[in-house]
């Protein structure tokens, strides 16, 4: 299992989702594959002959969908890696739009090429603050397949130096700011240079979503509601880097995988937690009573070993938490290390 989780994390850095398929009920339960558009990407060299066999059946399911082929019970899900946003520029609207960005799950880098506006007291919830002139910046910058590009900076010059640098790279959104006759001029330059008409066309600008924003704070708001729309246009979970860096790395443990979920219960398909000697050491699948039932089969298990079980959520318990009825999540149960 270590060895899947290895490949996966490897992949999320090179491109923008990997799906997997785990057979968790079956004569090959336990296996588990990793795939791209029709492309089997990793799986143990005995499962090969039958895994390229079943990539049109599973390449149009949602993530956290289960299906049935020759007598194995699978689970289908979509990675995608960390999103990264990247703000060129450092002036009044980054400063919101740190914070946003930081609420909703990004790695967040600043740039500009001032030291008064790139600083760690400025923006100390980044992070990552680069100071460097915008035509040097791409040096400094890893690239991520996963990356959002807010091109902000304090002129026009420099908008459209830094978009054309990020128009060489793979990036998931590219948005710049400026009026309406600042954007159709960077457009007419860069179509007069060669660029594509599907290249032009990636470029969110003017950036955010439409909503009459006026204020700093509201600028921000409306980039990051567009960004949120682009993103989820993807349908990809994330997988949490502690729970993902601890399935590669720990050298026991047992994993909880919520493959099925029905009614109220807390957490969806997906969700997974780490126990190691009776402990939770990283994720969650919902806190509350079936977390702890969960976490006591999983303190039994050892060595190389998987087990599913049902947990119903009864009405008072779901009372409790909050909720309107009960529900149940089926989880599969699969430990490594000796």
């Amino acid at each position: 299992m270590r060895e899947v989780y290895r490949h996966l994390r490897e992949f999320l850095r090179q491109y923008d989702w990997v799906g997997s398929v785990l057979v968790y009920d079956g004569p090959m339960q336990g296996c588990q594959f990793l795939w791209r558009e029709h492309q089997v990407l990793y799986v143990q060299e005995e499962y090969r002959h039958w895994t390229t066999q079943i990539i049109d059946l599973v390449s149009n399911k949602k993530s956290g969908s289960c299906l049935e082929w020759n007598g194995n019970k699978m689970f289908v899900e979509r990675f995608t890696g960390n999103p990264h946003l990247v703000i060129l520029g450092g002036g009044h609207i980054s400063l919101p739009l740190v914070r946003i960005g930081k609420l909703l799950g990004f790695h967040v880098t600043v740039v500009d090429d001032r030291t008064e506006f790139a600083n760690p007291q400025r923006f100390a919830e980044a992070d990552t603050i680069i100071c460097a002139a915008f035509s040097e910046i791409f040096t400094k910058i890893p690239p991520f397949p996963t990356s959002y590009y807010v091109v902000v900076t304090r002129g026009h010059q420099a908008d459209e130096l830094c978009v054309r640098q990020i128009l060489q790279k793979e990036y998931a959104y590219l948005g710049m700011i400026g009026s309406r006759q600042k954007v159709a001029q960077t457009i007419e330059h860069l179509r007069a240079d060669g660029y594509s008409e599907n290249c032009i066309a990636s470029i969110h600008a003017p950036i955010g979503l439409n909503i009459g924003a006026v204020t700093p704070a509201e600028i921000a708001v409306c980039i990051a509601a567009e960004i949120i729309q682009e993103k989820n246009k993807t349908a990809a979970i994330q997988i949490a880097s502690d729970v993902l860096d601890t399935l590669c790395d720990a050298s026991d443990g047992t994993l909880a995988l919520i493959i099925q979920k029905a009614g109220s219960a807390p957490r969806a398909e997906g969700a997974r937690m780490i126990v190691q000697q009776g402990k939770i050491v990283a994720g969650t699948i919902g806190g509350g009573t079936i977390e702890n039932m969960a976490r006591c089969i999983a303190a039994q298990m050892h060595g190389k070993q998987q087990r599913i079980e049902t947990f119903v959520l009864r009405p008072e318990e779901s009372a409790n938490l909050g909720m309107i009825c009960g529900g149940s999540n089926t989880v599969y149960f699969s430990s490594w290390g000796l």
